[in-house]
């Protein structure tokens, strides 16, 4: 990345965060207590998953519902964070506090994300190589595990 590319995709990686961090603000429990709201996604080829969860005192105490802009703010980030070669991450949280004053976002691109509802199939993983290619030093090892028996091709979902 140039050193005139890398101001304009870290503003265009804050724009999404910041829409995500909106719309969590807007979730938020009224009149009821709570420490952090917080939204995972996890995504590998096309499988993806989210979930926003309210927090007390380091407890889920209940889980909301995002708008599309959010699932369409996460899809820009995924690739707008794309590195060539190394790939681009597997899952991702963004956090917000009662302050209200900002937002603290995390990216995984080396460890298994967590799928609540089930494992993706080998050919999620396969297509994950051929929409993120990553160079064989940067394909983790579980993620190896998780491909083998993939019969995804480009063109065949």
């Amino acid at each position: 990345m140039t050193d005139a590319v890398a101001p304009q995709v870290f503003e265009d990686t804050r724009e999404q965060e910041r829409i995500i961090a909106e719309d969590l603000w807007s979730l938020r429990p009224v009149g009821e207590e709570w420490d952090v709201l917080e939204y995972v996604r996890s995504q590998t080829g096309g499988r993806g998953r989210s979930v926003a969860k309210v927090y007390l005192n380091g407890e889920e105490v209940d889980r909301k519902g995002t708008s599309s802009a959010v699932i369409i703010a996460v899809k820009m980030l995924r690739n707008l964070m794309y590195a060539p070669g190394k790939g681009a991450w597997f899952s991702m949280s963004l956090r917000v506090t009662p302050e209200g004053d900002g937002w603290e976002a995390d990216y995984n691109y080396t460890d298994k994300p967590i799928w609540e509802l089930g494992e993706p199939s080998a050919d999620s993983y396969a297509q994950e190589l051929y929409l993120y290619p990553r160079d064989e030093e940067h394909i983790p090892d579980w993620f190896k595990e998780e491909m083998k028996g993939a019969t995804w091709t480009p063109g065949s979902d």
